[in-house]
């Protein structure tokens, strides 16, 4: 066997980890080793910002060649782009169940669970920007 093949290897995940997940894990492991190291110091420094503190885009290809990210960086728009829709799909279905089928937050929450959160933090801004009497 020839000593020079690379290999890689996904660590070990759940089974039940989305599939978009392991694609970006896989994208990710993908890129060559100093691309990689960039990449995550650039994540811890996005994880630890304060919440109250402004977002400031950073543009990767600086850092790193865009040849070797664009996977990657395609992987994580598709992410982000299921991410808004879903949000937009929950924040629709939250609006007819509270405001046109009258429904109680308990009641939403116990129809979604698996969106609790998330039902949770519409409707508080729902409430917040239109009031519980429209």
């Amino acid at each position: 066997m020839d000593g020079s093949k690379d290999y890689i290897q996904l660590p070990p995940m759940r089974k039940d980890t989305p599939t978009e997940v392991v694609e970006l894990v896989w994208e990710y492991l993908k890129l060559p080793m100093d691309s990689r190291v960039k990449i995550k110091s650039l994540l811890d420094d996005v994880e630890k910002r304060p919440a109250d503190r402004e977002f400031q885009t950073s543009n990767l290809y600086e850092i790193v060649p865009k040849e070797e990210i664009a996977e990657f960086e395609k992987t994580m728009q598709k992410i982000i782009s299921e991410i808004i829709s879903e949000a937009s799909s929950i924040a629709c279905w939250v609006y007819v169940e509270k405001y046109i089928q009258k429904k109680t937050l308990k009641e939403m929450l116990e129809e979604r669970r698996n969106a609790e959160r998330f039902i949770f933090a519409i409707d508080a801004l729902f409430e917040n920007l239109m009031g519980s009497d429209l």
